[in-house]
């Protein structure tokens, strides 16, 4: 499992490093680098190729995805990733004699050649018909959703399709069966609510259709080593961040994983309040992104109002009083 990582020269982050938990949740105002940093574990996901590097052959990565910042573009890209155990993979830049780019890796890492997709999905994609598939997985935009609970169903898995019901109805009361229906061999959710027959996905609202693919996404046979979801609130109501935040955080841990997460919510922030070393805070100071975890800000953090320590920890991020949080306007300034 990951457990520190350290990005040089990649989009907006030029010197960042922070540690990291099985479910680690990121904070920042909009711009602030929140998006590039799970950009950075996707582009260390690309096929590996064999290169020869001062004479020794390494695995290398190439540097299709990887962008430089922009005052740093004479500088080389690098990263360290720390993993449990101690171990360390670093990746280190590397121009061949035909002057391509690549990252060579000294040690392997679990998600390399996995593709890594960063999940913000469509309500409509989730909803939609799907032909079956052999090998089904859900996309990032939320594509294969219904592919991936019918092959659970139908397949040798049906207790993972299960393990999604029973936390599907945890969530949403009002439902009590989840299935798929067949329409010109294509497949589409379903869901079957007390006193009303049976509705297809379309008819939910977005916010249902949303927490079922989140509990996909996490309940796939084999999810990805990094699960990326870009601003996971959206379209939850507050009161089920009571349970999604340990369900998130028991699947991480249960399946040896690490789940990384946007957001804007601070309601989603109050359930990290045992749980500090997994918050990180992204801030952008002259166009460059830093990476603060949490504890470390809160050493530094002097309160001018006594009770402030004692608020919720998403109301003191909220607050702007630990940073993190777009800079204060004002309302008198009229804009340019």
């Amino acid at each position: 499992m990951l457990t520190h990582v350290h990005i040089r020269n990649f989009r907006s982050f030029v010197d960042a490093q922070t540690t990291l938990r099985p479910f680690t949740l990121v904070l920042g105002a909009n711009g602030s680098g929140k998006s590039n940093f799970l950009k950075f574990f996707q582009a260390t996901s690309q096929k590996c190729n064999d290169r020869t590097v001062n004479g020794q052959v390494v695995s290398a990565i190439p540097v299709v995805f990887w962008t430089k910042h922009l005052k740093h573009l004479g500088a080389p890209f690098s990263a360290d990733l720390g993993f449990t155990g101690n171990k360390v993979t670093k990746l280190a830049h590397h121009v061949d004699s035909q002057n391509r780019q690549w990252l060579a890796l000294t040690q392997p890492i679990p998600w390399q050649a996995t593709q890594l997709s960063i999940y913000n999905p469509s309500p409509d994609r989730i909803a939609a018909e799907e032909a079956p598939s052999s090998s089904p997985t859900v996309q990032g935009d939320g594509s294969g959703t219904a592919q991936v609970l019918d092959a659970l169903k139908t397949g040798d898995r049906e207790d993972l399709f299960d393990k999604i019901e029973d936390s599907f109805r945890t969530y949403v009361p009002e439902v009590e069966k989840l299935s798929l229906r067949t329409q010109e061999n294509k497949k589409q959710i379903q869901i079957r609510e007390k006193g009303l027959p049976a509705l297809p996905a379309t008819e939910l609202s977005e916010g249902t259709r949303l927490i079922l693919c989140l509990l996909t996404i996490l309940h796939q046979e084999k999810p990805p080593p990094i699960v990326l979801l870009e601003d996971i609130d959206r379209g939850l109501h507050p009161r089920l961040f009571e349970y999604v935040a340990p369900l998130i955080r028991r699947i991480a841990q249960d399946h040896d994983i690490n789940i990384i997460a946007t957001t804007h919510n601070p309601y989603l922030v109050d359930y990290f309040r045992e749980d500090k070393a997994a918050v990180v805070l992204v801030e952008k100071e002259n166009g460059e992104s830093r990476l603060i975890p949490l504890p470390d800000r809160l050493k530094e953090t002097t309160y001018s109002d006594a009770d402030a320590e004692d608020m919720p920890l998403g109301q003191l991020w909220f607050s702007g009083l630990i940073g993190g949080t777009p800079r204060a306007i004002n309302p008198q300034k009229k804009p340019a």
